[in-house]
């Protein structure tokens, strides 16, 4: 039986519980992210627990485990699942209102860690590309308070993902409400054109002078995924030329290549828009560049 971390405690999967007022249950108030472990050790942990710690700070939610301790739990849960090669995922919840006597209501968040065999992508896909579509009857709202953090409200996101699987495709875009590429369903979307790679901007971004005036939207719904700011750090330590700024539907299908990026995934090809072929239909220098390069991070 699988171990889980929750609360401080390593319980058996089976007898993990949260509570029917919690607020991650009745309400979605919670953040997590996904974390890939190989040969025993997390891939870029410190950036994962950043984000998570931000999203929870601009999202009212505490924290009370302090890193070293969610560090120590990780390692432990590896060791009690006899994992190596591992994904995993950090979840925090607002948790319960507690009607404390002598302190008034306070809050009791909800923390837990699971842990499961990874299990990586075909290598058909990093070989062929996967096929991805465009979404035309959703948009995101980039005035939401959850925009740009990766919360428990995934249905939406969900069900685009599945409708991409019901037409053979593997992905989803998502423009926001004014018609720009923010990222896919479950990835950060980059763009390759005459040798130059574009993303979108995420909301920290936004916030230098020179994109906010360029870029026609004040908010992002872009997540700050943390492959893709080691894909960001790489491109420029390979001398790559990376820019950072809005994208237009005829810029996403006139890319000569496209990527995205997740913890599990990596970078992966897009090499088919709907029916519209990406570049010569094979992934392209720069993202196999790039994709075996953060191999080695």
């Amino acid at each position: 039986m699988p171990f889980v971390w929750i609360n401080g405690q390593f319980v058996d999967d089976a007898s993990a519980s949260v509570s029917v007022r919690d607020t991650g249950l009745l309400h979605a108030i919670g953040v997590f992210t996904t974390m890939h472990a190989t040969s025993g050790r997390v891939l870029r942990l410190d950036h994962h627990l950043q984000r998570l710690r931000d999203s929870c700070d601009e999202l009212f939610i505490p924290v009370l485990h302090k890193d070293d301790a969610i560090r120590a739990a990780i390692d432990e849960l590896l060791k009690r699942n006899e994992l190596t090669e591992a994904r995993l995922r950090l979840t925090v919840t607002r948790g319960t209102s507690i009607d404390d006597p002598l302190r008034g209501l306070r809050v009791e968040p909800t923390a837990l860690i699971t842990a499961s065999p990874f299990d990586p992508y075909p290598s058909e896909y990093y070989e062929k590309g996967l096929t991805a579509i465009v979404l035309d009857d959703q948009k995101l709202n980039p005035y939401d308070i959850q925009a740009g953090h990766k919360t428990l409200d995934y249905f939406s996101r969900l069900t685009a993902l599945r409708e991409a699987n019901r037409r053979g495709a593997g992905e989803a875009f998502w423009f926001n409400v004014h018609n720009y590429l923010q990222s896919g369903s479950i990835s950060n979307v980059f763009v390759v054109k005459n040798s130059i790679v574009y993303t979108p901007p995420t909301n920290e971004e936004l916030r230098a002078p020179s994109l906010k005036a360029a870029v026609p939207y004040p908010r992002s719904n872009v997540l700050p995924g943390t492959t893709r700011g080691a894909v960001i750090d790489l491109a420029l330590k390979e001398g790559i030329d990376l820019r950072i700024g809005a994208l237009t539907i005829n810029e996403l299908v006139d890319a000569d290549e496209v990527f995205i990026t997740n913890s599990v995934m990596g970078v992966m090809p897009v090499c088919r828009i709907e029916r519209k072929a990406v570049g010569n239909e094979k992934p392209g220098e720069i993202t196999r560049r790039l994709g075996a390069k953060l191999d080695l991070e």
